[in-house]
């Protein structure tokens, strides 16, 4: 690809007969036929030669592509998954982001988009490698983020092999209110989620209905 890209100029007319659109695919024929994995930071062939993590790259390649890409992907029969090569992580920026999402058929701007990329970094910190779906959630998660009815404040579980279990559970309503109800189990989990049921049926049964929207629990 040196000969190909700077034979001319640089080192005398030097050229080759080579086809370069099937190095890739020949790399992974290599690959296949002597079982060696291919390292993902190989220059031309690997996974990483045409991928973007780094926040300043990804905005160099959004901005002029030939500034971190000084061989083209279709000269060596390389094809994307997406269209910029973009990988997200903890590094990527905002002009990353937003160019992913765009691909993906979202359109963020302004407070939307910085809503959406602080918990983007969040997710990023925990996970290294975003993909698609990843993406999709965070946006599922800000259009349809349900109400909060209950808030846990306490739990106090005790067991043991002799013995039922018991559970001493605190929760909090909506308007802020305690709620603290005591059950025995056939474990501990019964335990709390009888206790759970006891403070529910009877904000339920004390206003004719339940007053919070909590199906899975009611």
């Amino acid at each position: 690809m040196a000969l190909k890209y700077r034979g001319e100029q640089v080192l005398g007319g030097i050229y080759t007969g080579i086809n370069t659109k099937h190095i890739f695919m020949t790399s992974k024929m290599v690959e296949e036929y002597s079982g060696l994995k291919l390292q993902p930071h190989k220059a031309i062939v690997g996974a990483n030669a045409f991928s973007h993590e780094s926040g300043i790259h990804q905005d160099g390649v959004l901005k002029n592509r030939d500034t971190y890409e000084f061989v083209s992907l279709e000269d060596v029969g390389y094809r994307r998954t997406n269209e910029n090569g973009i990988s997200l992580g903890k590094l990527s920026g905002r002009h990353a982001l937003k160019a992913k999402m765009a691909e993906l058929g979202y359109d963020f701007d302004g407070k939307e988009l910085d809503d959406l990329f602080r918990r983007f970094k969040s997710l990023a910190e925990r996970k290294k490698k975003i993909t698609d779906d990843d993406l999709r959630a965070l946006v599922s998660d800000d259009v349809f983020q349900p109400q909060v009815s209950w808030q846990l404040g306490d739990v106090q579980i005790t067991c043991g092999n002799v013995g039922r279990s018991t559970a001493n559970v605190k929760l909090i309503d909506s308007d802020g209110q305690e709620h603290t109800a005591f059950s025995v189990g056939t474990g501990p989990v019964d335990a709390a989620y009888k206790a759970v049921d006891l403070i529910v049926k009877w904000n339920r049964s004390a206003y004719g209905h339940c007053r919070f929207k909590c199906p899975s629990l009611c």
